[in-house]
């Protein structure tokens, strides 16, 4: 039990950290257009319909606060992976940093919301929900 929820909390926070990637360098990446099937979504990927209805999709500023954002929710899932082990995390911060971590992902899942991102957002969704409400695993199962 503890290997899968190692692994799941490490790979999703991989793939959460990788959202940053293109936010550090000097310019706004040029946009990526929809795959054809999703061509009937308003926004392309990689666009806040927040942010562009506020019209600040395009400022500096904010691109690099997301990308801290998402660099911040993926570094915090991955340590409350190796946190289940206890490998460089403290084993008692485990769920602290998996919440975090989910709850940062989330957020920005649901402000950069698009098809294509939905198995993200179950997945921290489904982190918050064990962790929060269901209580799950118990601190037995992963000790």
């Amino acid at each position: 039990m503890k290997l899968l929820v190692s692994v799941l909390l490490i790979l999703h926070g991989l793939i959460v950290s990788g959202q940053s990637a293109g936010s550090f360098g000097s310019t706004i990446p040029n946009e990526l257009q929809n795959p054809s099937f999703v061509s009937w979504w308003p926004i392309n990927m990689g666009r806040s319909w927040l942010f562009s209805g506020l019209g600040l999709d395009r400022t500096l500023a904010v691109y690099r606060i997301g990308g801290l954002l998402w660099l911040a929710g993926g570094i915090a899932l991955v340590a409350a992976g190796l946190g289940v082990w206890g490998l460089f995390i403290p084993p008692d911060w485990w769920r602290g940093l998996a919440i975090g971590g989910a709850a940062i992902s989330f957020f920005m899942l649901a402000i950069y919301f698009h098809p294509i991102t939905i198995m993200g957002t179950v997945s921290s969704l489904a982190v918050l929900v064990a962790l929060l409400w269901a209580k799950w695993p118990p601190t037995s199962l992963v000790r």
